[in-house]
């Protein structure tokens, strides 16, 4: 299909960090001047309502730039619709209120890179990043996703942030269908936004044993695509009369920059949602 551009599958855990590669060797973040890290962002609500918030820090955008980790007094903070400053008093320390400091700001806690829902697993050792799990005020729009980092004597980078998109749901293919390759398939979805750009993600588990990852950027919304069975059945490495369970994860994603006090990076805001199929000869 020609909307649909297939990436490769070994890039999939790594479209935050714009690129594959990196040392499985990490630096640690407080050799690195702010103005010396590059921090890629992306903030993801799915069908629960939660916001999960993941941080990247590298030293450069290509193939072979070295991921950070968080070493000294460096922190990131995490925090919808208010800036993460908010709750820190006039001399940095953290509110005294454990309560709003609970349900407000958020610690991010460190995690090897990975991409994981239900038929998606990879992880990526060496390869860290920071992530945390917010829940958005009540009545709440757009969602609005804050990261800032917090360097020795209190010294804080400047909030990024990104707006989430508008939410929306699957309305087909119906979950649970089977779905022949013989015929095209009719992917939709519900609150068409044309300022964002639509991802799909596949995932399949064979009768065969054989299980695969296909990737696409579908493009700017419209509301719906038309995909063959080259889409999200593999051209080889399976049996073509062979059943399949297949999951995808379909992305509205909104882009955005970050602090300028960083040497460069992205913000991407998504709405997550995914359905599981059977897919037939």
């Amino acid at each position: 299909m020609h909307a649909l551009k297939l990436l490769l599958v070994s890039c999939l855990v790594a479209l935050l960090a714009a690129g594959c590669g990196g040392s499985s060797s990490p630096s640690p973040s407080n050799t690195y001047a702010t103005n010396a890290i590059y921090a890629f962002m992306k903030a993801v609500q799915d069908e629960s309502g939660n916001v999960t918030t993941t941080v990247q820090l590298r030293d450069g955008v290509a193939p072979t730039a070295q991921y950070l980790y968080l070493a000294g007094a460096d922190v990131l903070y995490t925090s919808l619709d208010e800036p993460p400053k908010n709750f820190m008093n006039f001399s940095g320390n953290l509110f005294s209120n454990s309560l709003i400091l609970s349900q407000r700001l958020k610690v991010a806690s460190s995690r090897n890179l990975f991409n994981d829902y239900i038929l998606f697993t990879k992880i990526v050792t060496g390869k860290p990043e920071y992530f945390s799990i917010d829940t958005p005020v009540a009545g709440s729009s757009p969602v609005r996703a804050y990261v800032d980092l917090e360097r020795a004597g209190h010294v804080f980078t400047g909030e990024s942030f990104v707006d989430l998109p508008l939410a929306f749901s699957i309305t087909a293919p119906a979950s649970a269908a089977s779905v022949q390759r013989s015929a095209n398939l009719v992917l939709s979805w519900t609150n068409v936004d044309a300022t964002t750009t639509m991802k799909l993600d596949v995932a399949g588990i064979c009768d065969d044993g054989s299980r695969y990852n296909l990737s696409h950027v579908i493009g700017t919304d419209t509301g719906s695509a038309t995909l063959n069975s080259t889409d999200y059945f593999p051209a080889t490495g399976t049996s073509p009369s062979t059943n399949c369970r297949v999951a995808f994860m379909l992305q509205r994603v909104r882009t955005s920059g970050i602090s300028p006090n960083f040497a460069l990076g992205t913000f991407e805001g998504v709405q997550q949602r995914a359905i599981q199929f059977t897919t037939i000869p």
